[in-house]
């Protein structure tokens, strides 16, 4: 019996299509053909391993629109915006298989952003009528209609986000004939630069959390408590979080989990929060090819969820079982009960849908009593990048000199088939010694090239880059910091940020996005030593915040990360500072790790071991 039941429910959740409540969904990022190729859209579609896919990406808006899907699509309308017929149908063919197709906007590169709640409300009706219910002359996948947006932001711009998702509600609540959903793709460390006032701010249906390329990894600092935590107040309480994670060892350069028992032991635990949603994966074209004892590496993050979905509905069924035994049993003292006036019977029972149920039954007859039997169980994550600034290490060549960026270490959803324009994202490496990184830097053709080069912390830093080849085109970018750049005939380039930079100075280097396929190799201590000069100055950083001088300075750049004085973590945007309350349980400070210094959230109770 309880064998049939299990196995009418699982074929009715086939039946049904897409269940966002599951605890078992498998969502992949598809466009950006990160691992050198991909396969058509519809093709992903037809896995039973899948069941979100998320367009990567419209990555510039709101002007001229700027879609980017590697080679699935070249075509374009008069204006240059692409016209995909193929994968407009490609959509529809995904969604009679009952998955999702959702369009992610930003990306780790990109020309995108609001300078007003304003002008995001009426980018709204931009993106209803370009890609979801609404009408318009020029529509890039023709009628087909997407099922929601995701808020893949990485620009340290948070503003107009939760006007425009707001927004857009209104616009979905007005079409009764499907659903639809908003995400966000945001680094693990709480709260996030880019997309931290969107989730407070805005409901939410789904939070692909990037446990990649950050301190905040599976296996080393790894936060999901904290997570739990923001979506037990969230706007939307029932937000879906999502373990991100990369789909081979080249999607990310930490991060990547190749032994299925850890993943199988993470799922475990986190599966029992009431907000767990599945695994986010970057993106689709990795996590296929990628193979693990046989397996895609998608099918392997499937047959995990299952696992736990499995015991679940098989805990549930026999709840169905027992719930009905324990009604007949009741129906029975009821009918005994009748037979003496002196006699009363009282049973209550929970929905078998339920993880629980209680059904009792008593009398004051000689009738016996069913006693009350309970049943529960309880089930508790931008974006790729090349290589994990974070992991960089920097041994000091001079113990006279100390430096230490502002900006958490993340990069995440990487585009290796895009850009025009040297790409550039924050890093918070602090050094001062030598590293190997990656450079992309590109002229107006739609070839660029991948440079390796090594940095020189010294009292003038600079970057000196080498040639070494790669294609790929990416949208266009601005470098938050002002540099001045030589390059030769050969190819080389050096980049020299205008300020210099000494003892004790606060410097945010800026490590230039990358190749899917490079790992740097790093020479590290695992943890924070009370002689490292990266400890000695998340110290004297603690200190500065504590006395409320916040950067130290009297201006901020957009995009750094300081604290205030009673743990807010503050950012800079358009020249002034935005404060921001940590999660509870945590606390704004700066740490180190690896010989890196970073200033965050992070648990309050680790504080004590920077000041």
């Amino acid at each position: 019996m309880l064998i049939l039941i299990t196995a009418l429910i699982l074929k009715l959740s086939l039946v049904l299509g897409f269940n966002a409540d599951s605890k078992s969904n498998v969502a992949v990022y598809w466009g950006q053909a990160s691992a050198g190729s991909q396969e058509s859209l519809a093709s992903y579609c037809q896995s039973s391993d899948v069941d979100i896919v998320l367009l990567s990406f419209l990555y510039a808006f709101p002007g001229n629109l700027g879609l980017d899907f590697s080679s699935a699509c070249s075509s374009s309308f008069g204006d240059g915006l692409l016209h995909c017929d193929q994968i407009g149908q490609d959509i529809k063919t995904c969604q009679s298989q009952g998955k999702k197709v959702m369009l992610s906007m930003g990306g780790a590169i990109g020309s995108y952003g609001f300078s007003s709640d304003s002008e995001a409300e009426d980018f709204a009706t931009t993106l209803w009528n370009t890609f979801a219910g609404g009408s318009t002359s020029e529509r890039p996948f023709n009628d087909a209609v997407i099922d929601g947006f995701d808020f893949d932001i990485e620009n340290q711009n948070p503003t107009g986000y939760a006007a425009l998702a707001k927004k857009l509600r209104n616009y979905f609540n007005s079409d009764s004939s499907k659903k639809y959903y908003l995400s966000a793709a945001p680094q693990c460390f709480y709260p996030d630069a880019s997309v931290g006032d969107l989730m407070n701010n805005a409901e939410l249906d789904f939070a692909f959390i990037q446990f990649y390329n950050n301190y905040c990894n599976v296996g080393t600092h790894f936060n999901w408590d904290t997570w739990t935590e923001f979506a037990a107040g969230a706007p939307n309480p029932n937000i879906k979080l999502y373990l991100g994670l990369p789909g081979s060892s080249s999607a990310a350069g930490s991060g990547y989990l190749s032994d299925m028992s850890l993943v199988q032991s993470t799922v475990n635990s986190i599966g029992e929060s009431a907000n767990f949603g599945g695994i986010m994966l970057w993106d689709a074209s990795q996590s296929f090819t990628n193979k693990v004892d046989g397996k895609t590496y998608a099918a392997q993050m499937k047959s995990i969820l299952n696992s736990i979905s499995s015991e679940s509905t098989t805990l549930q069924s026999s709840t169905v079982a027992s719930s009905t035994a324990s009604s007949l049993v009741s129906s029975s003292t009821i009918a005994s009960s009748t037979l003496s006036a002196s006699s009363s019977t009282s049973f209550a029972g929970l929905s078998a849908v339920t993880s629980s149920f209680v059904a009792s039954a008593s009398t004051t007859s000689d009738v016996s009593s069913t006693p009350a039997t309970t049943s529960s169980i309880s089930q508790s994550f931008a974006s790729s990048s090349a290589f994990d600034v974070s992991a960089i290490s920097f041994t000091s060549l001079t113990t006279s000199l100390s430096m230490s960026s502002t900006l958490p270490s993340s990069h995440a959803h990487a585009q290796p088939s895009s850009s025009s324009a040297p790409a550039v994202i924050y890093s918070t490496s602090t050094s001062s010694a030598v590293s190997s990184l990656l450079v992309s830097t590109s002229s107006s053709s739609s070839k660029t090239s991948a440079s390796a080069f090594s940095v020189v912390l010294e009292s003038s830093t600079s970057v000196s880059t080498s040639a070494a080849a790669s294609s790929s085109k990416a949208p266009t970018t601005t470098t938050p910091v002002s540099t001045s750049a030589t390059t030769s005939s050969s190819g080389s380039e050096t980049l020299t940020p205008t300020s210099s930079s000494g003892p004790g100075v606060s410097t945010t280097i800026l490590a230039p996005t990358n190749v899917p396929t490079f790992v740097p190799t790093t020479t590290s201590t695992s943890a924070p030593t009370a002689t490292s000069w990266a400890h000695t100055r998340a110290i004297e950083l603690n200190a500065q915040y504590a006395a409320g001088q916040l950067n130290g300075k009297s201006s901020c750049s957009d995009g750094e990360i300081v604290c205030s004085g009673d743990g807010q973590i503050t950012i800079c945007d358009h020249g002034s500072w935005v404060y921001t309350e940590c999660a509870v349980g945590t606390t704004c400070f700066a740490y180190d790790f690896d010989d890196t210094v970073y200033t965050s959230c992070n648990f309050a109770y680790m504080r004590s071991s920077f000041v």
